[in-house]
């Protein structure tokens, strides 16, 4: 629990925090000014209650009474205030609780079990091993430098603003009683120009975290520290903050982290930097991700839309060309686009419009189409999962059926057709395609193949052996 003083709309107000609640407290001589907010003047002396008071500013900055800390309140920027009499009740997403006088962060570095996983803390040591010694009781842990347990540097684009990502590893020593002697922390860090701009860090957990999500297909991924630092006069990094995330309680899911159902750094080793630009600009899908791995094993209406939406979406964006077609057909569809020009320009009213739509029409490709060329182009990455995957269940692997069955059964849930028996093998036909959204994926940012299937491997669990 934290008290102390913060402005909000020049009004000077004691504040009580208390785990995502923030209570502001007006002077006496402000209540008055406070109620004003919440009525409405319908006639003079007569009122009645107003619109609902909205938050207007993305973050409150205050002082701590106890400790003369510098606190920011992160909010939910247009979210309801409550009100007890003339208290008001403020919802918050994060706290920035600074440690020294400064202000300007230009480094953030993430922790969590899940990047433990991703960037595996057994890259910072090994054991000196000495049999004799061991019979002893002697055990020698040596840890590499930092140079050699920290990734190169990938650049993205947040807002306009370049940032850079690594990957590092960590250590703590300590003679405490309870206290592990040596800890080792993998940590995935954020370097930027050095600001003051609390939305934009906050934004920069956000990408964080649906990076890690996505490199996990599930959202309850656990960030669980956050640390600020402000870069020194000697070129170096100095902890001046920590950024509590109230929305992150997740509990871990240590299971799936055990069975290895994440991408690995090492596989995308360069690439963070082109998945991150993609994620803070909002280009590539992650709509269709899983809350948590449970979830991602039941298939409803929802989620069969949702997976095959992401498909659509991640076609446009990897293939803009669309399905590639022989010119006899190309020739085709332009002969049937100036027949239909014609109509359009010697009609009128409703039947101009119709012609219209189906002008349009012509070229697009459908679902089945792009499944079947999508298979075609990746057939090398993913058949093997694919045969391997139909033939646990009796079928062959073919993607024009694939894709009809995908198509039909889609359409019957996007149109309400739920009076329709539901086609059996599409249900199969998806928990494939989630696997070759992947592959799509990864292939557009320039992963090799046999990469691409070890992660798909590893990601779905498929235990198969891949070979060169």
């Amino acid at each position: 629990m934290y008290s102390g003083k913060l402005n909000y709309k020049d009004i000077c107000f004691d504040f009580v925090y208390n785990r995502q609640e923030l209570r502001l407290i007006p002077p006496s001589d402000k209540k008055t000014e406070i109620w004003n907010w919440k009525r409405k003047e319908l006639a003079p002396g007569v009122f009645t209650m107003g619109d609902p008071l909205t938050i207007d500013s993305s973050y409150l900055e205050g002082t701590i009474n106890e400790t003369a800390q510098k606190v920011i309140f992160i909010t939910r920027q247009g979210s309801a205030i409550g009100s007890q009499n003339s208290v008001l009740i403020i919802e918050v997403a994060a706290v920035i609780l600074f440690s020294t006088e400064k202000s300007m962060i230009s480094k953030i570095a993430f922790a969590g079990p899940e990047i433990n996983a991703i960037y595996s803390v057994g890259k910072a040591f090994s054991l000196v091993y000495d049999e004799e010694e061991s019979k002893k009781g002697i055990i020698s842990i040596e840890t590499a430098d930092y140079e050699k347990t920290t990734t190169e540097k990938s650049a993205f684009i947040v807002d306009d603003k370049n940032v850079y990502v690594h990957f590092s590893i960590g250590r703590q020593v300590s003679m405490g009683v309870q206290d592990t002697p040596l800890k080792l922390t993998s940590i995935m860090i954020f370097e930027f120009e050095s600001t003051d701009d609390y939305d934009f860090l906050f934004r920069l957990y956000s990408i964080a975290k649906m990076f890690i999500s996505y490199l996990c297909y599930r959202k309850n991924v656990v960030i669980d520290a956050v640390e600020l630092s402000e870069l020194m006069e000697d070129g170096k990094y100095h902890i001046c903050a920590k950024m509590q995330i109230l929305d992150s309680n997740q509990q871990c899911e240590e299971k799936t982290i055990k069975e290895g159902r994440y991408i690995s750094q090492h596989y995308i080793a360069g690439l963070e930097g082109k998945i991150l630009s993609d994620i803070a600009s909002d280009t590539i899908y992650m709509r269709h991700l899983p809350d948590t791995y449970e979830a991602g094993r039941h298939i409803d209406a929802a989620r069969f839309v949702m997976i095959t939406a992401a498909f659509e979406w991640e076609f446009r964006r990897i293939f803009p060309e669309g399905v590639k077609k022989k010119e006899r057909t190309l020739n085709v569809e332009e002969d049937a686009k100036q027949v239909l020009q014609g109509l359009i320009d010697n009609s009128t009213g409703e039947i101009k419009g119709i012609y219209k739509y189906l002008q349009k029409s012509i070229g697009s490709s459908p679902l089945s189409g792009k499944i079947t060329f999508v298979g075609r182009n990746l057939t090398e990455i993913i058949d093997v999962f694919g045969k391997y995957l139909y033939g646990l269940n009796g079928e062959e692997l073919n993607y024009s059926q694939m894709g009809e069955r995908l198509s039909q059964q889609r359409n019957n849930y996007a149109h309400g057709n739920l009076d329709k028996d539901f086609v059996g093998l599409s249900l199969l036909d998806l928990i494939y395609l989630e696997m070759v959204l992947y592959a799509m994926q990864l292939k557009y940012y320039g992963l090799e193949n046999i990469k691409i299937r070890r992660v798909l491997n590893e990601l779905f669990h498929k235990n198969l052996l891949i070979k060169e």
